[in-house]
């Protein structure tokens, strides 16, 4: 018992330290609030994101020609890479909660019967609204190709008869009205997409620059030796300035949270409790490498030179600029180690959709096994270094 407080105080003291250093610092103050509300400010209007291959899924009730030949036209389209074939209703839940797939098409059953009889038949597309821009380009590429198909119908069957105009967010074409819906975002606000991805990134850059830097700062000080030589073990070192580490994270993800909220009006129809879990497993995620970072270097120009070869790649294979599945086959294996692509989908998906636990839970593991293995891996390095 006498041990496990002694322990306690040592951390205890060592976090007090890291923070004298960081409040202290004026530099370091600035660093820590002024950019993370400039790039939110930049970014949340800056950023944008480009569509080029999306999955779909088809739910085709329709017995008919016009359901099987406006499905393989969708599939032989240059803009869907991949199409997942239904026949029950749960399956396109699923595929848009999960992220499988970017939108959704629903053949009703009297799809071809009232396109023959004239009567007027209805297509449904389901969109994912958390990816604001691309679900309004793809919506735009498949009303073409049902544009394109009504035409052929029209002069096939009914040269003279002319389109008839929007109605109450329909579009409508002669015997076919297309009704678009876009799931947890219906009005596909961008801003509502990108707060909850700059949480994730910016709070990137904040753990990897805190983390990585804390040791080098120590040994470019030359501080790092008093360290050594003190009573402190190397695993009481790396707990103690893990936690303030994330402890920062928490705090600017929590400051974006707000501004998102009070300026730019994004929802919240989950739970702050999973967020806020969820942000706290993803910098846990992130110190790793950041320890592992200043583990090698000599001081804080080489830690900032390492977090950025980091950085870089880790947004890159995220699925924030460019969808996953749009990557190779062993490309898209390998980015299921980037906690960063975990982040997005859990903080979106709390922020817009309401993920369920469970859901939340099959994201969050990931960050789990990722961080505490590259803490031990690091915590290894940190050894071999001062052995």
């Amino acid at each position: 018992m006498e041990f496990m407080l002694t322990v306690i105080r040592r951390i205890r003291t060592l976090i007090v330290k890291e923070f004298l250093i960081l409040l202290r610092d004026p530099h370091g103050r600035v660093i820590l609030i002024i950019p993370p509300i400039i790039q939110l400010m930049l970014f949340a209007y800056s950023v944008t994101l480009e569509v080029k291959n999306v999955s779909v899924v088809i739910l085709n009730q329709d017995l008919g020609v016009h359901g099987q030949e406006l499905t393989s036209r969708i599939a032989a389209s240059r803009y869907f890479s991949s199409i997942i074939r239904t026949d029950d209703p749960r399956d396109v839940k699923k595929a848009l909660d999960l992220q499988q797939a970017l939108l959704a098409v629903h053949f009703p059953l009297d799809f071809s019967a009232k396109i023959e009889s004239l009567e007027g038949s209805k297509l449904q597309i389901l969109s994912d609204g958390r990816r604001s821009n691309a679900a309004q380009v793809v919506a735009a590429y498949l009303t073409e190709i049902v544009q394109d198909y009504v035409s052929e119908l029209s002069q096939k069957n009914a040269p003279a008869r002319a389109a008839r105009t929007t109605i109450d967010g329909q579009l409508s074409y002669p015997n076919m009205d297309v009704s678009v819906r876009h799931w947890f975002n219906a009005d596909l606000v961008f801003v509502w997409t990108i707060i909850p991805s700059l949480m994730v990134i910016i709070t990137l850059v904040t753990t990897l620059n805190v983390s990585a830097i804390s040791l080098a700062r120590e040994k470019e000080q030359g501080t790092f030796e008093q360290l050594l030589i003190s009573p402190y073990t190397p695993a009481e070192i790396i707990v103690g300035k893990l936690i303030p580490a994330l402890i920062v994270a928490v705090f600017e993800s929590t400051l974006i949270y707000v501004l998102g909220r009070l300026f730019y009006g994004v929802p919240m129809r989950g739970s702050i409790l999973l967020l806020l879990a969820s942000v706290t497993l993803f910098s846990y995620s992130i110190i790793g490498f950041g320890f592992f970072v200043s583990s090698i270097v000599k001081n804080q120009q080489q830690a900032v030179v390492g977090v950025f070869m980091f950085m870089v790649p880790s947004v890159a294979l995220s699925g924030f600029a460019a969808p996953v599945e749009n990557m190779p086959e062993w490309l898209q294996q390998a980015v299921n180690l980037n906690p960063l692509k975990h982040a997005l989908i859990l903080l979106n998906g709390v922020f817009l959709k309401n993920m369920p636990p469970q859901e939340v839970w099959l994201n969050a593991w990931p960050l789990l096994a990722i961080g505490s293995i590259s803490i031990l891996f690091a915590g290894w390095m940190f050894r071999r270094n001062i052995g």
